[in-house]
């Protein structure tokens, strides 16, 4: 890593879940930042909100009082089987209680996935998320925290209703998703061409014309979206853009097209983004993988503000962590990456790499900590290890339940990555 620092960046999640009254959050967000208050003394937030899975981002006309589903559910998976939801809700739970309470499984789904069930009936709309902002940036600044704020955006299906996805542009979306042990078609393919669309859009008033490639009509969309709520950038989940989850024998065929497609998106991300950030979640392997299986190519890592290098223990080959690290922080090194300009380094330097540390999932019932806890011990070993090439680290702030992560878990790893700001402050210098 060519770049110096000092304290690591700090990269919080947060969903509605935590809020009582979606209309009312400052209380939930004060909770938040009090909950948090060691992790944000003297060191940079940056805080990814995620009203849903991005699918509120690909419908947005503009309109703030329209309204969204939003990820309200302690496991999601889309209308898949005669009966709607109701049905399907009944036959998981049996399958989980059969294979969980009663079987004792600890893995796998349905195991991780936990019971279905709803949340919350509050409808959410852009108003109301408006509103959530903007108490985020007012409790932020009176308490003097060094705040960058993000919405998620997510390729695929999970957590709460696609529309976009799945009913208007199926054409694009065919992929299929894992989404609570139940496989959802709705991943976005940034390469397929769009049918022709007459509904208004924010970047597209007049509607879409067909034959926009779909990572365009993203790249526009999510700038829109971001500009009009004054946020600072984006996250991007789940290996956005490239097609194939979490393994390579998953990807789809490379041709010419197919990268020339991928890197199309990511040129035209960073190039409607202007100045705002542009976050990605990686594969989980690492940067050589990703350009041999899925065709990530040098240009696309250089539009990225910051790559997280995934570590979730549900996914994650453990044996991937440390090389992945390294390729990824290898891009720094190379000057790959980091041209808006906007994410702290000179310009020449790569993205930053953040390390995910994993306690809980917003959108699903298991704990790491509890569950896995060789992952979880280990994925702090490697951060005190390898604290030279790692830029910040970044972790879900709240469960499936709405419940911050457990306060004895937060110091036991603030306590790694306070080794991890004089180790590596010390080699930059």
């Amino acid at each position: 890593m060519t770049h110096s620092r000092a304290r690591l960046e700090a990269c919080l999640w947060l969903t509605p879940k935590v809020f009582d009254d979606l209309a009312d959050p400052g209380s939930g967000i004060e909770a938040f930042f009090d909950h948090h208050a060691a992790w944000t003394a003297d060191r940079d937030l940056t805080l990814v909100f995620c009203a849903g899975n991005g699918d509120h981002i690909l419908n947005y006309t503009g309109r703030r009082d329209e309204r969204f589903d939003w990820a309200r559910y302690n496991c999601y998976a889309a209308d898949t089987e005669p009966g709607g939801p109701a049905r399907l809700a009944r036959s998981h739970n049996a399958d989980w209680l059969t294979r969980v309470r009663e079987g004792g499984e600890r893995s796998a789904n349905p195991y991780s996935a936990g019971p279905m069930f709803t949340l919350s009936e509050q409808p959410m709309d852009y108003d109301l998320l408006a509103g959530v902002y903007a108490a985020v940036r007012r409790v932020a600044e009176r308490r003097g925290v060094r705040l960058r704020l993000l919405e998620y955006l997510e390729p695929g299906p999970e957590f709460c209703r696609s529309e976009w996805k799945t009913e208007r542009h199926p054409e694009v979306s065919s992929a299929a998703a894992d989404a609570g042990g139940h496989m959802i078609p709705g991943v976005i393919d940034v390469t397929l061409p769009l049918a022709a669309d007459p509904r208004p859009y924010r970047a597209f008033p007049d509607g879409v014309p067909a034959g926009v490639p779909a990572g365009d009509f993203v790249a526009a969309q999510t700038a829109a979206f971001v500009d009009d709520f004054g946020l600072d950038g984006v996250m991007l989940g789940n290996q956005f853009g490239l097609i194939g989850f979490w393994h390579p024998d998953n990807a789809r065929k490379l041709t010419p097209e197919r990268v020339a497609g991928i890197e199309r998106f990511f040129l035209q991300m960073r190039a409607r983004m202007d100045g705002r950030l542009v976050y990605w979640m990686d594969t989980y392997w690492r940067a050589e993988v990703e350009r041999e299986a899925w065709g990530m190519t040098d240009a696309c890592y250089a539009t990225l503000d910051a790559v997280l290098v995934s570590t979730f223990a549900v996914l994650v080959e453990r044996t991937e962590i440390v090389p992945n690290l390294l390729s990824k922080a290898a891009l720094s090194a190379a000057g790959t990456g980091g041209t808006s300009g906007t994410s702290g380094t000179s310009g020449t330097e790569g993205p930053r790499v953040l390390f995910g540390l994993d306690f809980v999932d917003p959108w699903y019932w298991y704990r790491t900590h509890l569950d896995d806890r060789r992952s979880y011990v280990y994925q702090r070993d490697v951060l005190r290890q390898h604290a030279a090439h790692v830029d910040g680290v970044s972790f879900f702030g709240n469960d499936t339940f709405g419940q911050y992560v457990p306060a004895a878990r937060l110091d036991e790893t603030l306590d790694a990555v306070r080794y991890a700001d004089g180790l590596g402050s010390a080699r930059a210098a």
